[in-house]
């Protein structure tokens, strides 16, 4: 029996074979759409994990870089000198689709005013610091990029795969199940019918007789 109750018409069996092959459709789709995202997400993990190597391994070398800064100059005056360095950073956002899910671009822009100090008053490993803190705001913004990403494309995975099997094991199976009891009960009117007429048939023969 079908798990929804439908009359057993033809009219049922033809609109029931129409929205059967609409899921179908639907099916297709979405699993094309599934296969791409998939494709696209295990691209994005990847370089999310590279992103997220490289991010940790500037980090390491602007801090080992700003130690060395440090045992070279003193604390004391690092500190005196880290206000005079000038840097204005501006954040760009834009939106990008891959099979109607939002990704975001992350655009970094970092301006500086060099150079802030009297080279000869400072060490080199003050240079090199800051320059690894520059390239580390570049990083950070392909990072966030990445991370928003992978996030946003796994939900609309786990979105889509519940569509697909929502269809592939719910729905359709719904739907065949219906039309097999609609033409089965169809068949079997049938053949109650024709027996029917044929007895009808044999009683008016013998009347005539």
């Amino acid at each position: 029996m079908p798990r929804y109750k439908v009359i057993p018409t033809k009219t049922n069996l033809m609109r029931l074979k129409r929205d059967m092959s609409f899921a179908q459709e639907g099916y297709d789709l979405l699993e094309q759409k599934r296969q791409i995202l998939v494709v696209e997400l295990m691209g994005l993990i990847d370089k999310t994990a590279d992103a997220q190597e490289n991010v940790e391994k500037v980090l390491a070398e602007a801090y080992q870089s700003l130690q060395k800064s440090i045992l070279a100059m003193g604390r004391q005056r690092v500190a005196q000198v880290a206000p005079a360095v000038n840097i204005e950073t501006d954040l760009t956002l834009s939106m990008r689709r891959i099979m109607g899910v939002n990704i975001p671009k992350v655009e970094v822009e970092v301006r500086d005013k060099a150079p802030y100090f009297s080279l000869g008053d400072t060490s080199f490993w003050v240079d090199d610091t800051i320059h690894h803190f520059k390239s580390l705001l570049h990083d950070l913004g392909t990072l966030a990029e990445l991370r928003i990403s992978l996030m946003r494309l796994a939900q609309e995975v786990q979105k889509t795969m519940r569509r697909v099997n929502a269809l592939d094991k719910i729905a359709i199976p719904d739907y065949r199940e219906s039309i097999k009891y609609i033409e089965e009960t169809l068949e079997e009117n049938e053949r109650e019918t024709f027996a029917t007429l044929k007895i009808i048939k044999e009683r008016l023969k013998q009347r005539k007789g």
